[in-house]
């Protein structure tokens, strides 16, 4: 057995697509690819995949992650190539390598890196500054969601205990943010959560765009 880890890009119009579709998805591909994956035992044999942590729905991204086990060895040149041409631009297989890791793919992902760029008259000096504080202080916020009886409960959260690395700084008439998530299995941050925070502090944000980097392991390394 052999297990191959992939790093994609997600990018254009399928950005708005589930975790869940980007699965069957990729599944799809490595069916067209004829690639020869392996399949678990029993009467509902599934194709032996794991992924990254979630990318939120409506980002963009060229650094999310999947694992494939296979039955057969294959180049990872070979492998990126059959994929590709299986699918379509907006989402690319950028790099393959074989993997030994034992622990979970989910479990390697702790951060997320996401470069965030606004166009927008705002004072970078300022924004550092609220920067510092959901960094050490901490901005306490509220997040909403339906539990499984379908009922609305609410959960306080803390920007120091969800962010890892804010920096902002002015570039060709842009704000550029360079931002560090935590994504622990207990849950993320969510970059529309970080958005909100910033207008509810009277940030102007005219116009931004957003996506993910890369997800990094414990020692702030590239999983690939």
């Amino acid at each position: 057995m052999c297990k191959i880890i992939c790093k994609y890009s997600k990018t254009g119009y399928l950005k708005y697509i589930s975790h869940l579709d980007v699965l069957r998805f990729i599944q799809r591909s490595v069916k067209r690819a004829g690639i020869k994956a392996k399949y678990s035992e029993g009467f509902n044999p599934h194709m032996k995949t794991s992924f990254g942590y979630p990318l939120s729905l409506g980002i963009e991204s060229i650094g999310e992650y999947f694992e494939l086990e296979v039955d057969e060895k294959i180049e990872p040149k070979l492998f990126t190539e059959k994929m590709n041409t299986v699918m379509p631009k907006e989402m690319q297989i950028i790099k393959v390598e074989y993997s030994e890791d034992r622990d979970s793919l989910m479990k390697r992902c702790a951060y997320a890196r996401y470069l965030i760029n606004i166009e927008s008259d705002i004072d970078v000096n300022m924004l550092n500054e609220y920067f510092d504080e959901m960094l050490n202080q901490g901005v306490k916020y509220i997040r909403q969601k339906k539990n499984k009886k379908n009922k609305i409960v609410a959960k306080e959260l803390n920007t120091k205990d969800l962010l890892h690395y804010l920096k902002a700084e002015k570039a060709n008439n842009r704000i550029r943010i360079m931002a560090v998530f935590k994504t622990q299995e207990t849950g993320s941050m969510k970059v529309e959560e970080f958005i909100k925070l910033l207008s509810e502090k009277g940030f102007i944000l005219d116009y931004y765009t957003i996506i993910k980097i890369d997800a990094l392991d414990k020692e702030m390394k590239e999983i690939l």
